[in-house]
C-alpha cells in the first residue's frame, strides 16, 4: 500500500513553486473519453494546475497518444491494470499541489469549475472535501451528492428499477438527498462520487492511502465514510459544473466480473464501517444477501443484449466508474 505522507514533496525541484491544484485522472483503454476530458481541462480559466494521468495498462495506444497530444501531462504508465485504488494512490503520491482534484476519465469540466472549487475551499478552511455539481450529457443532475447508503438503498438506489418506476418514493429521496437538487449555494452532504473529488492535501495525508482491498466499486463511499469518521466536512458546490458521460447506465449489459466486484465492494464497505468484522452476524447476513443478489443479477444480465457498437472493453473491468445502485 502506498505511503502518502509528504506525497509530492520529493518530486519538486529545488526552488520551484508547487502548483495550487493537481488534477489526477485514471484511465484504462478509454482514449476517446480521456481525450475529451483533457481537452476540457486545457480550456480551464485557472492556470495554476498540473495534470497527472495514471494509465492502468491500456492496450489501445493511450500512453503513446497521450505523449503526442498532451505533452503537458505527467504520465504514470502501468504494465497491468492495478485496480482503481492502487492507481489513485500512485497518482496522489506523484501529485504536488496544495489541492488535489480526482476526475473520472469520462468527465468534461466546465471552464470555471476549478476556480470555483478553489474559491470555495479558500473561503471555507473547515471543509476538507468538495465536489462539483455533476450533470448528465442531457443536462440532468446526476444524483451523486447524497447520503450514505442504507439497507433500502439496494432496492431504491439511483439506478434501481424501483427508483425508475417510482422516482418520488421516500426511500430514494432520502438516500439521494433530493432536497438539495434545487440549491444553488454550497451544501453539506455525506458522500460524493469519485467522478469528481476536490480535496486538501492535508486530508489525503490524514486519511492515508485508498483501501486497495477494493477493486473499483464503492471505494468513494469508503473514502467518504473515512472522512466522516475523522469529523471532516464534505460539500457539494453547485456553481462548479462537471458533465459525466457515465459508461455504466441503468439497463446496460455488464460482465459477471463487474457484478461480482460491485457486490463484493458493497459488502466490504458495510463490514468495515458498520460491523465488528467478518464474524459479526450482520456481516454474514449481508454477505449472503449480496451474493444472492449478485447471482440473480448475473442470470438476468445474461438476457440483456450487448450493444452492436460496444467494443470489447464494454464488458471488461473499469478504470474508474460509479456503478452504485
Amino acid at each position: 500500500m502506498t505511503d502518502l505522507r509528504g506525497s509530492g514533496a520529493e518530486t519538486m525541484p529545488r526552488g520551484e513553486t508547487p502548483p495550487r491544484v493537481s488534477i489526477l485522472v485514471v484511465t484504462w483503454n478509454s482514449w476517446r473519453d480521456l481525450e475529451r476530458c483533457l481537452e476540457s481541462l486545457r480550456a480551464l480559466d485557472y492556470p495554476d494546475t498540473e495534470l497527472v494521468v495514471v494509465d492502468n495498462g491500456s492496450t489501445d495506444g493511450t500512453p503513446e497518444r497521450l505523449r503526442e497530444r498532451f505533452p503537458e501531462a505527467r504520465l504514470e504508465a502501468n504494465a497491468t491494470n492495478l485496480g482503481l485504488p492502487a492507481a489513485v494512490n500512485q497518482g496522489l503520491a506523484r501529485a504536488r499541489g496544495e489541492y488535489l482534484l480526482l476526475l473520472d476519465v469520462d468527465t468534461e469540466v466546465a471552464e470555471d469549475a476549478v476556480s470555483r472549487l478553489v474559491e470555495f475551499m479558500d473561503a471555507r478552511p473547515d471543509v476538507s472535501l468538495a465536489a462539483a455539481r455533476i450533470f448528465t450529457p442531457d443536462g440532468d443532475i446526476e444524483e451523486s451528492a447524497r447520503n450514505f447508503p442504507s439497507f433500502m438503498a439496494g432496492l431504491f438506489g439511483r439506478q434501481s428499477l424501483l427508483t425508475r418506476l417510482f422516482p418520488r418514493n421516500r426511500f430514494s429521496s432520502r438516500y439521494l438527498a433530493r432536497e438539495n437538487l434545487g440549491r444553488g449555494e454550497p451544501f453539506q452532504v455525506q458522500q460524493v462520487s469519485a467522478a469528481c473529488m476536490f480535496m486538501r492535501r492535508e486530508l489525503v495525508q490524514e486519511t492515508g492511502p485508498w483501501d486497495e482491498g477494493f477493486r473499483c466499486y464503492w471505494i468513494d463511499t469508503d473514502y467518504c465514510k473515512t472522512v466522516h469518521e475523522l469529523g471532516r466536512k464534505v460539500f457539494c458546490v453547485p456553481a462548479a459544473r462537471v458533465v459525466h458521460h457515465e459508461n455504466n447506465k441503468a439497463g446496460k449489459k455488464k460482465s459477471p466480473w463487474r457484478i461480482w466486484h460491485f457486490h463484493l465492494g458493497a459488502h466490504r464497505v458495510f463490514r468495515k464501517h458498520d460491523t465488528w468484522g467478518y464474524l459479526d452476524p450482520r456481516s454474514v447476513v449481508a454477505l449472503i444477501l449480496l451474493v444472492t443478489r449478485a447471482g440473480l443479477m448475473m442470470v438476468w444480465n445474461a438476457t440483456v443484449p450487448r450493444p452492436a457498437e460496444a467494443g470489447p472493453e464494454a464488458l471488461a473491468p473499469p478504470a474508474l466508474e460509479d456503478e452504485r445502485p
